[in-house]
């Protein structure tokens, strides 16, 4: 998905109230954002079109819960590849590996990170090996104990 270059945009506080809102739960109706900002229906729905057009809210989305998938090993996975793969080609032939969460293209000694979600160490291997075959020449992994999850809402400040 390709993100459109926006600037920074100026929040009052009512902007603030309503992105913590919508954070928390993104399928509140305008009318139930409304009664929780002390705005009406259409004022709060002015405003989050508003925001939808500055690019600060740029979408809503249903979160997936790994375990009920069965994929409960996580690993952060650095990778190098080899100097003849392209990078591009990599990017898009890893989409098409179901335990790849998300992939950083990074600098320093690695060119990725790549975060997988597995069944376990088979399924792990089975994808290190995949990896392997895309192109990567070094790969050093480590599976995720557990996970500390901040608030995003916080980014809008108080």
């Amino acid at each position: 998905m390709t993100e459109i270059p926006v600037t920074p945009t100026k929040l009052d506080d009512l902007d603030r109230r309503i992105v913590r809102a919508l954070v928390k739960e993104g399928r509140l109706s305008f009318q139930e954002l409304g009664r929780q900002v002390h705005l009406s229906a259409n004022s709060a729905a002015d405003r989050v079109r508003r925001l939808q057009r500055a690019g600060l809210i740029s979408g809503y989305s249903a979160e997936l819960s790994l375990r009920a998938l069965g994929r409960t090993l996580l690993a952060l996975s650095d990778t190098k590849l080899h100097p003849e793969v392209d990078r591009l080609e990599f990017e898009a032939q890893l989409g098409e590996v179901p335990q790849v969460l998300a992939a950083t293209h990074t600098t320093g000694e690695y060119d990725y990170q790549i975060r997988l979600a597995c069944s376990d160490t088979d399924d792990l291997e089975g994808v290190i090996d995949r990896l392997r075959a895309l192109g990567v020449r070094d790969i050093h992994s480590r599976i995720v104990l557990s996970e500390i999850e901040f608030d995003r809402a916080r980014l809008v400040g108080a």
